[in-house]
């Protein structure tokens, strides 16, 4: 949970117990955006399910491999990090909203994005295809 009070965040963004923190708080995205997506992305690839749709995370991959994809993902999961050290600093009533608002959406991105690989890999279409987007 974010602190009221400013102080907490004296320490910086390496402070231990701040860290243990933010995984809590982010498990979700952790857990769907992080390790669902690179999971279910890396099977639908390795298989030849499918193909990545983003252009730039399918130039890096096709650079430098696959697991490109996790060293991308740990470092917007870094992003995340410093929002949520910059949030909790805040002194502004409007911040703990902002970080729920944050990592909900983070976290429902990332569900969406497990749904989609999940039907890429078992009925070979998208769900953005079955929604007629793509």
């Amino acid at each position: 949970m974010l602190p009221n009070n400013i102080n907490s965040h004296s320490k910086g963004l390496f402070n231990t117990e701040a860290i243990y923190e933010f995984l809590y708080e982010a498990r979700y995205i952790i857990l769907l955006y992080i390790i669902g997506d690179f999971l279910t992305t890396f099977h639908a690839l390795s298989n030849g399910y499918g193909f990545e749709e983003n252009g730039i995370l399918s130039g890096i991959m096709a650079s430098h491999g696959l697991w490109s994809l996790l060293v991308v993902k740990m470092l917007i999961l870094a992003v995340v990090y410093w929002n949520y050290c910059s949030i909790k600093a805040s002194v502004h009533s409007y911040a703990r909203k902002l970080w729920n608002l944050s990592r909900t959406g983070v976290s429902i991105f990332g569900l969406v994005l497990v749904v989609n690989n999940l039907m890429v890999i078992t009925v070979r279409s998208s769900l953005f295809e079955c929604l007629g987007l793509f």
